[in-house]
């Protein structure tokens, strides 16, 4: 009994440490407590498959979240030139990401850095024009490549064909200069993806505008005029997905669950992001402690796409309420083999 209980101790021990680590921000050093934690769970721990799940679902924030800043690394090292540290990055981001989209993006990447060495040209700002700055050195519009060796017209489509629905055509459809702004912010230069975005609004008001300007506020702590912006695109279209959801981040973070309920309720009356907004539900209902409720959502996503990561909330939310042997039969049925 008393090695049993040091077991125990031993991996609860290292989750809660974990989480303060994590809470601080310090992911890689999070993930490895995770790690151990995971090693250290005793194989008689009372509920010990949902124990486990919970574990293993710490383990894959981590690492997602790991794999996100190797996403972003890369992206600083394809502006600099350097492929081989950018190819680095997005392998390490590869092997450390269980989530599909975070993985996809990483393959895209890969699979458009050139490999005939066509970044070593003009990585740096006309140098190798020896001085020149006649129209001859100038490239075409059609040819433009980066200073990461990529065309423009390339890294924007490879940014924005996972976005949902018909967004991806839509967004490539706005043409070259709304690709500028949005690469532009893509890169951090708000100011001049606000400039573009605003030349753009003035001519023609549409709801994809008027959410890059609202995510430019919500940016810069414009939390109102972050809503205000959401609001308007969706007067202008109410089925966009991506309005409606970041609408209902945003009245999370200001604490009006209430409305947040409200609106996912109504996304997934009309067929928007339809599991997102199951998901959300589930976890704002966790949140205010009504895990009835919570159980009922992520159930409901059992048999779709995100059964995965419904399955390991579930299973979190059925140990706290004392139900092991449901949240056994639910790591069983749907979490063998995914971890």
């Amino acid at each position: 009994m008393f090695i049993k209980k040091l077991f125990r101790k031993g991996h609860e021990s290292y989750l809660e440490k974990g989480e303060k680590l994590l809470a601080a921000g310090r992911v890689a050093e999070a993930r490895t407590l995770f790690q151990d934690a995971l090693e250290s769970l005793s194989s008689d721990c009372p509920g010990r498959d949902a124990v486990e799940a919970q574990i293993r679902e710490r383990i894959a924030l981590t690492g997602n979240r790991l794999a996100e800043l190797n996403l972003e690394e890369a992206r600083h090292a394809l502006k600099s030139g350097e492929m081989a540290k950018a190819e680095e990055h997005l392998n390490l981001a590869l092997d450390l990401a269980e989530d599909v989209t975070i993985r996809e993006k990483a393959e895209k990447i890969l699979a458009a850095i050139p490999s005939d060495g066509l970044h070593e040209h003009g990585v740096h700002d006309g140098a190798g024009c020896s001085g020149c700055h006649g129209t001859s050195c100038q490239p075409t519009e059609s040819a433009t490549f980066s200073s990461h060796g990529l065309m423009d017209s390339d890294r924007f489509e490879l940014l924005v064909r996972p976005l949902p629905g018909d967004l991806p055509e839509r967004y490539l459809d706005l043409g070259k200069e709304f690709a500028k702004g949005y690469l532009a912010a893509d890169a951090g230069d708000t100011a001049a993806a606000r400039a573009v975005y605003e030349d753009l609004l003035s001519r023609d008001e549409n709801d994809i505008l008027r959410y890059e300007i609202a995510l430019l506020d919500h940016r810069a702590g414009e939390t109102e005029r972050c809503e205000r912006q959401l609001r308007r695109a969706l007067e202008l279209n109410d089925a966009n997905p991506l309005c409606n959801l970041v609408l209902v981040q945003l009245l999370g973070e200001t604490g009006r669950f209430a409305e947040a309920i409200s609106h996912l309720q109504g996304m997934v009356a009309r067929n928007i992001l339809t599991e997102q907004a199951e998901m959300f539900l589930g976890d704002i209902y966790h949140a205010q402690g009504d895990n009835l409720r919570a159980i009922e959502h992520y159930s409901r996503l059992l048999s779709g796409q995100y059964k995965r990561e419904a399955a390991e909330r579930l299973a979190g939310v059925l140990v706290e309420c004392g139900r092991n042997d449901e949240a056994e039969y639910v790591v069983k049925q749907y979490l063998k083999g995914c971890c």
